[in-house]
């Protein structure tokens, strides 16, 4: 082969390379942008969506319950406790009421509640003041209360939280029957989005529930495209990974009113009539769903509630309600 044929050949092929290297060079730097650009509107969306949102967060992490008074405040009823590592990197905080560290009046124990906190499965923790405010109530009321942080929706996605929260039941059960001898089966209390996992979880092990409390809870997931609230839509299409006209059946597969099993525990459903985030029309749809069913079901609705009632109302409305689900969850139906 002719020595200047093939030199001529081979610069030709080096350039291609060059160029060829060039444009995946380019391509690269496109991708990592348009990445970027994504990333960007993602975050530029959610700051806007909780600015939108900021009375509702301020309240959901600040508020207290009107019974969570100054002297309950100052009894340090919460300091026995014990924090776990439930499953890898995520904690179970408990609770107990103070006769219970010495192993003493275990037959005083109203029962023992798996709380799971709001935020739009997005956004909120176990250790809010809103939600210790609940714990601090329960505990003087003789509850065992647990509570845990799970994943984040985005990330995770629904399906993973729900069997968190499940992990969190067995968690729970062995170590109270272990610790204080307590043979007596977990409530499942929720707000909100919380209050959605606690149902969905209660549908999947029916025989290991006492009962299921659900505040201003989304019980059918399509009834979150009617409300007002951007934050709730964001944080149902983020968590579902889904649009509701791309795919209803992903709503409704994970929708508590269509997770009704024939031994669904007993349950109660609090919800405001002024709820701006989850219409409570959702609320009235799971009880009427499970009274049809032949379930026990109670159903209690605040004329003036807006989304986390409880830790702004001081009225007496609020109060009983509080007061009523302490009495569901020792097992009272009033």
């Amino acid at each position: 082969m002719d020595e200047k044929p093939a030199g001529s050949f081979f610069r030709k092929m080096e350039r291609v390379a060059r160029i060829t290297r060039l444009i995946l060079l380019l391509k690269g730097i496109l991708i990592l942008f348009s990445l970027f650009l994504a990333f960007s509107n993602f975050l530029l969306f959610f700051i806007v969506t909780l600015i939108l949102n900021i009375p509702l967060i301020r309240k959901s992490i600040l508020g207290r319950l009107p019974t969570d008074t100054k002297e309950l405040r100052k009894s340090n009823i919460l300091n026995c406790n014990e924090t776990f590592e439930y499953a890898p990197n995520l904690y179970l905080d408990v609770f107990y009421p103070p006769p219970l560290k010495s192993m003493k009046k275990t037959e005083n124990i109203k029962g023992i509640v798996l709380f799971a906190h709001g935020g739009g499965w997005i956004s909120g923790y176990r250790r809010q003041p809103n939600n210790i405010s609940w714990y601090r109530y329960l505990v003087s009321k003789g509850f065992v209360v647990a509570t845990i942080d799970y994943e984040r929706g985005y990330k995770a996605g629904i399906e993973k939280l729900i069997e968190e929260l499940l992990e969190a039941i067995d968690f729970l059960e062995s170590y109270t029957t272990k610790r204080f001898g307590l043979n007596q089966k977990v409530s499942l209390m929720g707000l909100s989005a919380g209050g959605h996992l606690a149902l969905l979880a209660a549908s999947r092990v029916p025989e290991k529930i006492k009962n299921v409390v659900a505040y201003y809870s989304p019980c059918d997931l399509l009834d979150i495209w009617s409300s007002a609230s951007i934050f709730a839509r964001f944080a149902a299409a983020t968590t579902l990974k889904r649009l509701p006209n791309r795919a209803k059946d992903v709503y409704e597969r994970y929708s508590p009113i269509n997770n009704i099993t024939e031994n669904y525990p007993p349950t109660l459903l609090v919800h405001g009539l002024k709820d701006s985030v989850v219409p409570y029309i959702s609320s009235v749809k799971m009880f009427k769903r499970l009274r049809e069913k032949g379930l026990v079901a109670k159903l209690l609705i605040h004329s003036k509630g807006d989304h986390g009632f409880e830790f702004v109302l001081r009225d007496q409305k609020t109060i009983d309600i509080i007061q009523k689900t302490a009495s569901f969850l020792e097992g009272k139906l009033w």
